[in-house]
């Protein structure tokens, strides 16, 4: 192995270690000390789409805990641009999204991250609490409502999910004043 491969190899393997830590960090919701090593990533400008990838979705994330919602959605769209096939940078772009009040682009997320990935519920689940919250949502936007409408019955027919479904305490939507 040429020592340019070492390098890489090496850059590669730290990347990985502070995603680690990062990840680490959020499990105890320490959102200042997960979005350091998310940073360290990009100080080590890995080739890898993996660590790019991880590094701008999970540091976009944290930053939707920390209500830096601006931020967290280019990132998100960072990760979508380098892999838009992965649900959870859409996903991440909807809470960003929703942070900021742009509800109708925050359900067009979830409901595509729950395209991409429907055996998992949590898109979805921040879907219906978005509508849950947003109730004229759907009459304002009928493209909404048939789209919201067909993937629903899609999740059923596949038994994805048992309607009405919650969101998981895990996963604190972004807080959302009611409509009234």
């Amino acid at each position: 192995m040429n020592s340019e491969n070492k390098m890489t190899n090496s850059v590669e393997r730290q990347a990985s270690d502070h995603i680690d830590a990062g990840i680490r960090y959020e499990c105890s919701e320490n959102w200042l000390a997960a979005a350091n090593e998310y940073q360290q990533v990009f100080a080590l400008n890995p080739s890898g789409w993996v660590a790019r990838y991880s590094a701008n979705n999970n540091l976009g994330y944290v930053l939707v805990q920390l209500g830096e919602y601006e931020q967290a959605a280019e990132l998100c769209r960072a990760a979508i641009a380098i892999n838009p096939g992965r649900y959870n940078a859409h996903k991440n772009l909807g809470l960003a999204l929703q942070g900021q009040g742009h509800w109708k682009v925050a359900a067009l997320c979830f409901v595509e991250a729950t395209r991409l990935n429907p055996a998992n519920a949590r898109a979805w689940q921040h879907l219906e609490y978005l509508l849950q919250n947003r109730p004229n949502l759907l009459n304002q936007y009928p493209e909404l409502r048939q789209l919201v409408s067909d993937m629903r019955d899609e999740l059923e027919k596949s038994d994805h999910i048992q309607p009405p479904i919650q969101p998981s305490p895990m996963y604190r939507p972004a807080d959302m004043p009611c409509e009234h």
